[in-house]
């Protein structure tokens, strides 16, 4: 039985947290992305590209830096789910979600340090 009338400021905020971990998931994955060492294909042989093999530690930084702010949006939004989100149609999924991947690239990018 949900006895809230409407949402309080708490659950907005968990909410916004919600949305905050979602939009900031793609920047994380796109950063990743553009950090790691680019791949040799059959055309690049055929016309001799130069490519990068090492990671591009200028995005390694800012992959840090993200992955740090999803971190703490994670832990403030599972914390503040903790006390207040008791109730089935308080969303937590993307919190947990953005957490586990937010650590998983942490440790990838401390491990390329």
């Amino acid at each position: 039985m949900d006895r809230r009338k409407t949402l309080d400021f708490w659950a907005r905020l968990l909410f916004g947290f919600n949305i905050l971990a979602w939009v900031l998931l793609p920047f994380i994955f796109l950063i990743f992305h553009r950090a790691q060492p680019e791949f040799e294909s059959v055309f690049d042989r055929f016309y001799k590209l130069h490519l990068r093999t090492e990671w591009d530690m200028q995005y390694i930084y800012y992959l840090m830096y993200i992955v740090v702010f999803g971190i703490l949006i994670s832990l403030s939004g599972l914390l503040l789910g903790v006390f207040r989100g008791r109730r089935k149609n308080d969303h937590k999924k993307a919190l947990i979600i953005t957490g586990i991947i937010s650590l998983i690239l942490l440790g990838v990018s401390m491990m390329i340090l």
